[in-house]
């Protein structure tokens, strides 16, 4: 009984749809939608009630007649379901859904054209209806019943197939596109870069150029970067400053993270100072946060800063030691409840410089 529901109700979706694709829509405006919401109506019920009718029939051997072996039956009933299914889909939407420039096969146009949704479907569902009886298909003959199966099943898998060999062509093409207009915008910024540092002048904020001579920049925009920060008469003096500063003292860690300074002994008051404040502000941002996660604090440059001390100051980790120390138990303050099993993982790095310099 099960299986003549689902023969009725898939038989409306497919007649349905072939009425639905019979006349050119209006593609204008409203009626696009409209078209294409009815389409996806008629042609995803289509698709859900032969897929219902094919379960009922297979559950109750309605395909027994196909080949010996249940496992080779399986694969072979739902593969033809799939791919009935798709062409059917798919010849409703290229018949009159079709640009000229795609990469799909042209064969796929071509059986939609020719009314493919409504005639390549019967080859399949006709073996289904006549194997609707219980006691499976008894006035045709079942080399004619076997034969349509397989028709159906292998032109919906020529079909599928040039589904298949078109999405990857387009994929393929829109990544190779994608490619070249991130390679477009690379040059582009990197352009930009280069002449906003050549703009910058000798009295023009020093924090301006920070950002240009981190380790992560390309060569030739951080030695441009380099030239005009070394141009600025005061600019250690201006770092130091700069370290006092939320906004700044971040750009300093990764300034100071690869490029030597003249005289680091000045440093080290301002930025024990300056890690002061840090620890001082990550204790804040604990108690206030509403998203904690994991990587909260990655950004703050605690990772750069760590090895700026061992790079220019391999000396004096003992001036560093006890405000790194601080940081770590800011690092560790009381969590809101619900962050209480977050784990930081800039953590690690800090207790990995602590370990090291353990005296």
């Amino acid at each position: 009984m099960v299986g003549y529901i689902f023969a009725v109700i898939t038989t409306v979706f497919f007649i349905g749809l072939t009425l639905f694709t019979a006349s050119k829509p209006s593609l204008v405006g409203e009626n696009t939608m409209g078209y294409g919401l009815g389409l996806f109506f008629w042609g995803a019920g289509f698709v859900l009630f032969s897929l219902g009718l094919t379960i009922a029939l297979h559950v109750r051997g309605g395909f027994d007649w196909l080949v010996q072996g249940s496992g080779t039956r399986n694969l072979l009933v739902f593969s033809a379901w799939l791919a009935v299914a798709l062409t059917t889909f798919f010849c409703a939407v290229f018949k009159w859904e079709w640009h000229t420039d795609t990469l799909y096969p042209a064969f796929l146009h071509s059986i939609a054209i020719r009314q493919g949704q409504f005639w390549l479907p019967l080859f399949w569902l006709i073996p289904c209806f006549l194997s609707l009886p219980a006691a499976g298909p008894s006035l045709i003959p079942l080399t004619f019943i076997r034969g349509s199966f397989w028709v159906g099943m292998g032109l919906g898998a020529v079909f599928s197939l040039g589904l298949l060999v078109g999405y990857l062509r387009e994929s393929a093409q829109a990544a190779e596109a994608e490619m070249a207009q991130r390679a477009a915008d690379e040059d582009r910024w990197h352009r930009e870069n280069l002449e906003t540092i050549a703009a910058q002048k000798p009295e023009d904020p020093l924090i301006a150029l920070l950002a240009y001579s981190n380790r992560n920049q390309p060569d030739d925009i951080r030695q441009a970067a380099l030239a005009k920060i070394n141009a600025h008469p005061n600019r250690e003096a201006e770092l130091m400053a700069l370290l006092q500063t939320e906004r700044g003292a971040k750009e300093v860690y990764y300034f100071l993270d690869g490029n030597p300074v003249a005289h680091p002994d000045r440093f080290v008051g301002p930025l024990n100072q300056s890690i002061g404040q840090l620890s001082t502000r990550i204790r804040a941002d604990i108690v206030d946060s509403n998203n904690l996660q994991h990587w909260s604090f990655d950004m703050y440059g605690i990772d750069q800063l760590l090895r700026a001390l061992d790079d220019q100051f391999p000396t004096r980790s003992a001036d560093f030691y006890p405000s790194i120390v601080n940081l770590r138990k800011a690092l560790n303050s009381p969590k809101p409840e619900r962050f209480k099993d977050v784990r930081f993982s800039i953590t690690g790095v800090v207790d990995q410089w602590l370990v090291r310099h353990k005296k």
